[in-house]
């Protein structure tokens, strides 16, 4: 992926690290849209960034996507990046019997992994007449070695896994496809899982750096370690995971 000229859709963008994703583009000489569901939330990034284009959506909602898209379109803003980075995490008691919500495991599920998809066809067919078009899934360390207690987290980062492999395969190179793997980050959405986090500015960083390595498979920062854990021993990398990532009750509710 070429890191200048580009002009970037960064769903989740307005906190976390979408915006410090947004950030260093913009420090490249890109053009960034970001989208979230707070207003609020996109007016303090706008703030921050006064060169950010802000669009209120919720990315779970067709119509919100649907108006998301025909905004951008009709005001010359179409995309040639795509990033899926808005996801929800939320802590389940699967041992209770009874006690999950499975309408509020829907929506993790319509957030985390049919949004993207949705997304995806949404924006195809003007990815594809685009230069240097690339579509970015931001997956997650849990999607490979799951967290327990975020266990519809962790498998809708794995489907979102699946379906990214698909899609690469499927494309054949008409649109660069790539998976980024972010480590633990001090964010809204991580303030309840007691693990050792870096910052959202030290996130920025290592992510540049990571996509100027390149490559379809990017484990940002401290993230790669848990990556060559685990393919050496599997099940060392479950239990350090599961025995540090400490979970307390009413997980935040976006990023």
């Amino acid at each position: 992926m070429k890191l200048s000229g580009n002009t970037i859709l960064i769903t989740g963008g307005a906190t976390g690290i979408g915006l410090a994703m947004a950030g260093v583009f913009i420090e490249r000489g890109n053009r960034v849209i970001i989208c979230g569901r707070r207003q609020e939330k996109l007016d303090e990034a706008r703030q921050r960034y006064p060169e950010l284009v802000c669009h209120c959506c919720d990315v779970s909602n067709a119509v919100s996507r649907q108006q998301l898209f025909d905004a951008l379109v009709s005001s010359d803003l179409s995309p040639n990046v795509l990033i899926n980075n808005a996801a929800v995490m939320r802590g389940y008691d699967l041992a209770a019997g009874g006690a999950v919500d499975l309408d509020q495991v829907e929506q993790d599920l319509q957030t985390n992994f049919l949004a993207p998809v949705a997304l995806i066809e949404l924006f195809l067919p003007v990815l594809t007449k685009q230069a240097d078009a690339v579509i970015i899934n931001v997956s997650s360390p849990g999607g490979v070695v799951p967290v327990a207690r975020v266990p519809f987290y962790c498998a809708s980062k794995a489907a979102l896994d699946s379906y990214t492999k698909s899609l690469r395969f499927q494309l054949n190179d008409r649109i660069e496809v790539i998976e980024m793997y972010p480590p633990s980050v001090a964010t809204a959405m991580m303030d309840q899982v007691d693990i050792h986090k870096v910052s959202t500015a030290r996130f920025g960083r290592d992510f540049i750096k990571s996509m100027t390595r390149g490559g379809e498979s990017v484990w940002v920062g401290e993230g790669r370690y848990l990556k060559w854990i685990n393919a050496i021993l599997p099940r060392l990398a479950y239990r350090l995971v599961n025995q540090s990532a400490r979970v307390t009750a009413g997980m935040p509710d976006s990023a």
